[in-house]
């Protein structure tokens, strides 16, 4: 059987689903059986990359559309490792997600109107029963480190974990994501550092 990684939060835009489809991929590349479940079944985000990824020529990533989110966790018996990518502002889904998850990562940007939200997020998971300590956050879309840096410093105050490294806001992370690859494919060696120490500290925590 295999670990549940799920990817939540409480705003669009397209951050939560990077990283799943950045996980996806690392992980694959790591030699792990990995299955994207989209559960967006409006937006489609990761689906549709996936395709685009396809048509590019880079190595597959196995992925599939799921309406329920009971039957995309039964994939979990056919991998090692099962990547969800939950809907946006769905609460009821969230917990379902992380209820099942060995590992809930929140994803959320530096400003009020983004942590807040996240911050909420999490809370009400724990209120609900959530173990503290599946969920992580992952600060991302940072203007600069040390807008990133405090909003880690929030987050810590809360007294959630987050993770060390901060993913900031690059145009060619969007242009990656748009041919179908993940943030560690761009044609920069800085950024794909950045985004594989992400893919990495993920990969301690799980193994952990």
């Amino acid at each position: 059987m295999g670990k549940v990684i799920s990817i939540v939060g409480q705003k669009g835009g397209g951050s939560k689903s990077t990283k799943a489809r950045t996980l996806a991929v690392g992980f694959s590349e790591a030699g792990w059986k990995t299955h994207l479940a989209d559960i967006d079944t409006r937006q489609q985000t990761s689906l549709k990359w996936t395709e685009r990824r396809e048509k590019s020529g880079l190595s597959p990533i196995d992925c599939a559309l799921y309406r329920r989110v009971e039957t995309a966790v039964r994939m979990k018996d056919s991998c090692h490792l099962l990547i969800i990518d939950g809907r946006p502002a769905a609460e009821t889904t969230s917990l379902d997600v992380a209820d099942e998850s060995d590992l809930v990562i929140i994803t959320t940007g530096t400003t009020i109107d983004d942590l807040e939200p996240s911050l909420e997020l999490a809370r009400e998971l724990i209120k609900k029963g959530i173990d503290k300590n599946k969920i992580v956050f992952i600060v991302s879309k940072s203007p600069s480190q040390s807008q990133g840096e405090k909003a880690q410093e929030t987050i810590k105050a809360w007294g959630y974990k987050v993770i060390n490294t901060v993913i900031p806001f690059k145009t060619s992370y969007g242009e990656a994501l748009d041919s179908g690859r993940a943030l560690h494919e761009t044609p920069f060696k800085s950024l794909n550092e950045t985004a594989k120490q992400m893919i990495e500290e993920i990969h301690d925590i799980i193994n952990s």
